[in-house]
């Protein structure tokens, strides 16, 4: 049988990249692959890691053949991790990477790999990070060298990985992000709002969502402008905002008061976990995402998972996520196009045209394509005898 690693964050570390990882390694176990992720005992130093903390503290996330092995900043338990696997002899490995914190912890790790001949598949959220790095471009350089072919969730990241340098022609995969189904079933707009404290004697109809990590590349400032705009104002529109601020919450909280929004805006300052998030994309008509970079969205396959129209902002990969008015709207980074849209989006009542059509696109982001993805790779690396040049 064959069997797979994933190297990349899991339970007890939260965020959208443990949780991919750990549906991906569900997905391959329900294709009869064994896998195992091999985690992370220290992920960032704290000095790095803006939130409150890096874990999540649910039982309801906890997933068997998970085990913490790789202190980045301690390089005795990289050796320890190359010994662990190859003790588990797998068929080929799974490297997530997103940023070049990680480039020389996980780079170090697969040299070391491919000396046992090992195939070194990395899945590339980023390139570039969202705040520069330094010798981010180097560091990038040297992960990527270490690995023998890739897997990339958009056309957007696909043509950065091509920009570099190999000594060999290695090859990129794009398999769309799938959605996420791991939140439960639907419930009822009534319930959800309910349940995240919107009085019931609240006779608006009208809410929007900005979901996940505040951080400046996402826009809520920009949001904040079009919440201030005459047409959203005279629609009496509201905007929940929910996830933990990674930069400073004041100035957010400032502008909402200069702008007399206070009535207008909902704020769950906190990372939302698993068994909440239902409530906040159920409580709402669209999810808006008035992005300033991108390169995919794991926001947006959570909208996808509850039919939820987006309106997306025209960068990086999200264009890739929406028709054009037909399930959602892609507009430029610009507060009058997202106004508009929203405008256009309840005048003429789009929200089940919308969500017909998502229920039909589903098909398109499942984590089998994603499994067969990897494993296309797989078979065409243990094919071909010369895929690995093994290291003096």
């Amino acid at each position: 049988m064959c069997s797979t690693i994933i190297i990349g964050p899991g339970y007890p570390l939260r965020g959208g990249i443990s949780e991919s990882n750990q549906a991906l390694q569900k997905s391959f176990i329900k294709e009869n692959i064994n896998c195992e992720i091999i985690s992370y005992s220290l992920q960032y130093p704290s000095i790095l890691f803006p939130g409150k903390t890096q874990i999540v503290d649910s039982q309801n996330n906890i997933v068997s053949n998970t085990i913490n092995l790789i202190n980045t900043l301690n390089p005795i338990s990289w050796f320890r991790t190359v010994r662990y696997i190859m003790r588990n002899k797998p068929t080929f490995i799974i490297v997530r990477y997103w940023h070049p914190y990680f480039a020389i912890c996980l780079g170090l790790i697969c040299k070391m790999l491919k000396r046992k001949n090992l195939f070194i598949v990395g899945w590339i959220d980023n390139v570039d990070p969202h705040e520069k790095f330094p010798f981010q471009k180097q560091m990038n350089s040297f992960f990527f060298n270490s690995c023998d072919a890739f897997v990339v969730m958009s056309q957007t990241v696909k043509k950065k990985i091509d920009q570099y340098q190999f000594s060999k022609p290695k090859k990129v995969l794009v398999s769309p992000h799938p959605i996420y189904n791991i939140f439960g079933p639907s419930i009822s707009k009534k319930i959800a709002r309910k349940r995240i404290g919107i009085d019931s004697t609240d006779k608006n109809d009208k809410y929007i969502l900005f979901f996940g990590l505040i951080r400046k590349y996402k826009g809520l400032d920009l949001l904040l402008e079009v919440m201030n705009s005459k047409k959203i104002r005279d629609m009496k529109i509201k905007l929940i905002i929910a996830g933990e601020f990674y930069e400073n919450k004041n100035k957010y909280l400032e502008k909402i008061k200069s702008l007399k929004l206070e009535k207008s805006i909902l704020i769950q300052d906190s990372y939302i976990p698993n068994e909440d998030v239902v409530n906040y994309f159920c409580a709402v008509d669209i999810v808006v995402q008035p992005y300033l970079s991108a390169t995919q969205s794991g926001v947006s396959m959570i909208a996808y998972n509850f039919d939820k129209p987006i309106l997306l902002t025209n960068v990086g990969g999200l264009s890739e996520y929406v028709e054009h008015n037909k399930n959602g709207y892609l507009v430029d980074v610009n507060h009058e196009q997202i106004s508009t849209a929203l405008e256009d989006f309840y005048t003429n009542g789009k929200e089940k045209e919308f969500s017909d059509v998502i229920r039909k696109k589903k098909k398109l982001y499942t984590w089998k394509n994603l499994v067969d993805s990897f494993s296309q790779l797989r078979d065409e690396g243990l094919i071909d005898d010369t895929r690995l040049p093994i290291d003096d």
